[in-house]
């Protein structure tokens, strides 16, 4: 996979989306939301442990998930989806 950068993934026409809970972890999907469905798209994931008391939405700005996006291309789990 390409190297990702946090600054490709967190601009205004990127949303994340809620996929799935497992096992203490939230995953969560982010694309552009103007390229869909024919772009590429990420998981991610978010420990319950780190929201503290953040409301998580089904849908969102990708912005506002930059905190577990970054830490996800910094350990290198960033998954590509498609």
């Amino acid at each position: 996979m390409k190297e990702i950068k946090i600054k490709d993934l967190v601009t205004k026409e990127h949303v994340v989306k809620f996929d799935s809970y497992r096992a203490g972890y939230f995953y969560y999907i982010v694309y552009n939301s103007n390229q869909t469905p024919n772009g590429d798209s990420y998981g991610f994931t978010v420990p319950i442990d780190d929201i503290g008391g953040a409301t998580l939405l089904a849908t969102d700005k990708a912005i506002t998930f930059m905190r577990w996006i970054r830490k996800a291309i910094a350990d290198n789990t960033l998954v590509k989806i498609k």
